[in-house]
């Protein structure tokens, strides 16, 4: 589990200086960079060996208003991988009065740039020893 801090920008908000909802599949994004990056498996190394990780499925549910001002806590975990695809769970949090905002998760495959699912387990044995390592500790 990675929590990833944020303060949402002026233009991220509408009239009402509330989040506008699209912004928090971004920012999903950004606490799933922010988790490879922690766990050693930084993004822009994966791409530079040739893996790309396209979202297969996202998906958000909406709790609590995000205003301008506010700074939100992103708790993200790693809730699946299988050799193929891996998947990351999210939970923004309002930091000052600690409640839920919004929830999510993700899925994702892997290919390699010609668009061809990539076999981790085989291709890539470091990579996927993380993953396996890290889906055991944010599944506890």
């Amino acid at each position: 589990m990675v929590i990833y801090e944020r303060t949402p920008h002026y233009y991220e908000t509408d009239q009402m200086k509330i989040v506008h909802h699209s912004n928090y599949i971004r920012w999903f994004e950004e606490a799933r960079v922010a988790y490879l990056d922690a766990v050693g498996m930084r993004f822009a190394d994966q791409e530079a060996t040739g893996i790309v990780c396209p979202v297969l499925t996202v998906d958000a549910k909406y709790i609590q208003m995000v205003r301008f001002g506010d700074t939100v806590e992103i708790e993200t975990r790693l809730n699946l991988y299988n050799g193929l695809r891996y998947g990351f769970s999210y939970e923004v949090r309002n930091k000052a009065t600690g409640k839920v905002c919004c929830t999510g998760t993700s899925t994702h495959c892997f290919l390699d740039p010609q668009g061809n699912p990539i076999k981790v387990k085989r291709d890539y044995l470091p990579m996927h020893e993380v993953l396996t390592k890290y889906l055991a500790e944010d599944q506890k």
